[in-house]
C-alpha cells in the first residue's frame, strides 16, 4: 500500500510492468501574487521544466537547438491557474504544438509511456553510518527523491524492506552489487528495471555509482540476464557536492539513459513503416489500437492499409527510426511482440491485448 500510495499521485499504473505518466506537459513554479508580469516571466522556467521532462535532459535549456524557444514561450500555454500554499502556478502546455516544434528542432521526445524502476540505494553519512533507502526512509528525504522523480516524469519506487525483503537482502547486498539476492528481491515487484546503486562521503566530495539491471519476463532461465550471468544495460559513477546532489545525480543518469533509448528524434526524411497486429476481432479493439498509434511520439501519420480475419495492417510515417518504435512497442504493456514460426518471415508482428 505505502509503495501504491508513492505512485498514484505522481502516476496513472497499467496493468502491467509499464507506467503512464501522467500531466507530461504541465508545470508547477512558486509565484509571489497573481500579477501578469511576475506570470510572464515565469513562463520560460515552467516551459523548461516540462522540456526537461520531455527529453530526459536537465541541461536542455543550454542546447543550441533550443535558441529562440525560450524566448516566445507563451504561444505553447493553454491554460493556467493558481493555488496553494505557497502560492503556486500551474501552466499547462499544449502537447501537439510543443511536440511538433521540438521534433521542427529535432529535439528529442520522450513519450508518456515509461518504465518502472525499483531502485534499491545503499546510503553512508559522514560518520560511516549507512543504511538502505526504503518507503521507511526519513520523511524529507523520501520526499525531495519523489519531488525529483516527479520533475523528471521518471516512475521510481522504492522496497519496502518489510520482512520478505529483510529475509532475502541486506545492506551489504546492495553495497556491495551482490546482484543476484537483490534480482531475487525484486521479483516481487514487478517493474521494468532495477537499479544498484550507493552515495557516500569522500576527501573531495561525495560520490555515487550506480548499474541498471532489465527484467526479461520472457527469459525462463533468468528474469534478469542470461544463463547464470546477470548483466547491466548501465554503469555511470560520478563526483557531486553533497548527498542531494548525489541522489539527484542517480535519477538524470536514469532518465537519461531512457530517454536516449526511448525517445525519438525527427530526421530529415520520414520513414516508412508497415505495422501488422492482430486482435481478438472488434471494432472496438481496432480503434483502442488505433487511438494508441497516433498517441506515439515515434509515428507522425498513420493508415489503415488492410483487414483480414483478425489481422490488422497499418502503414505509418515515422518520426524517427524503426528501432526507436520497436522499442516503444515493446515497453507497451497492452502489446506482445509475435515471433514469427517461418524463419523466412522477417516482419515483425505484434498483438494487441488490451488491459487484461
Amino acid at each position: 500500500m505505502k509503495r501504491l500510495a508513492f505512485l498514484l499521485p505522481l502516476l496513472f499504473c497499467t496493468s502491467a510492468m509499464a507506467v503512464e505518466v501522467a500531466n507530461l506537459y504541465q508545470a508547477q513554479v512558486q509565484v509571489e501574487g497573481r500579477e501578469r508580469a511576475e506570470r510572464q516571466q515565469k513562463i520560460p522556467d515552467a516551459l523548461v521544466q516540462t522540456l526537461v521532462r520531455l527529453t530526459g535532459d536537465a541541461a536542455v535549456a543550454e542546447d543550441p537547438r533550443m535558441k529562440g524557444m525560450l524566448g516566445n514561450a507563451t504561444r505553447f500555454v493553454s491554460s493556467f491557474g493558481y493555488g496553494g500554499d505557497p502560492l503556486t502556478l500551474t501552466i499547462q502546455f499544449d502537447g501537439s504544438l510543443l511536440v511538433k516544434e521540438m521534433q521542427e528542432r529535432q529535439l528529442p521526445v520522450w513519450g508518456k509511456q515509461r518504465p518502472l524502476t525499483l531502485g534499491w540505494v545503499a546510503l553512508e553519512d559522514e560518520l560511516g553510518e549507512r543504511q538502505l533507502m526504503s518507503e521507511q526512509l526519513d520523511a524529507e528525504m523520501l520526499a525531495a527523491w519523489r519531488e525529483q522523480s516527479r520533475l523528471r516524469g521518471l516512475p521510481l519506487s522504492l522496497p519496502l524492506m518489510d520482512l520478505e525483503d529483510a529475509i532475502r537482502v541486506g545492506l551489504n547486498d546492495v553495497w556491495g552489487f551482490f546482484v543476484d539476492p537483490v534480482a531475487e528481491a525484486s521479483e516481487r515487484y514487478q517493474a521494468d528495471f532495477f537499479m544498484l546503486a550507493r552515495v557516500w562521503p569522500g576527501k573531495e566530495g561525495w560520490y555515487y555509482t550506480l548499474a541498471l539491471y532489465p527484467y526479461q519476463q520472457g527469459s525462463q532461465e533468468d528474469g534478469y540476464g542470461f544463463g547464470n550471468v546477470r548483466r547491466s544495460v548501465m554503469q555511470k559513477s560520478g563526483q557531486v557536492e553533497g548527498l542531494e546532489q548525489g541522489l539527484m545525480a542517480l535519477q538524470q543518469e536514469l532518465a537519461g539513459y531512457y530517454a536516449r533509448r526511448y525517445a525519438t528524434v525527427a530526421s530529415d526524411e520520414e520513414a516508412q513503416k508497415q505495422l501488422v497486429f492482430e486482435i481478438q476481432g472488434s471494432m472496438a479493439e481496432l480503434v483502442s489500437v488505433e487511438r494508441y498509434l497516433r498517441g506515439l511520439s515515434a509515428i507522425s501519420s498513420l493508415q489503415v492499409t488492410g483487414l483480414q480475419g483478425r489481422q490488422v495492417s497499418f502503414a505509418v510515417e515515422l518520426v524517427g527510426s524503426a528501432d526507436a518504435l520497436a522499442q516503444i512497442l515493446e515497453l507497451e504493456p497492452r502489446v506482445e511482440t509475435l515471433v514469427a514460426d517461418d524463419e523466412m518471415v522477417i516482419q515483425t508482428r505484434y498483438r494487441w491485448i488490451g488491459n487484461q
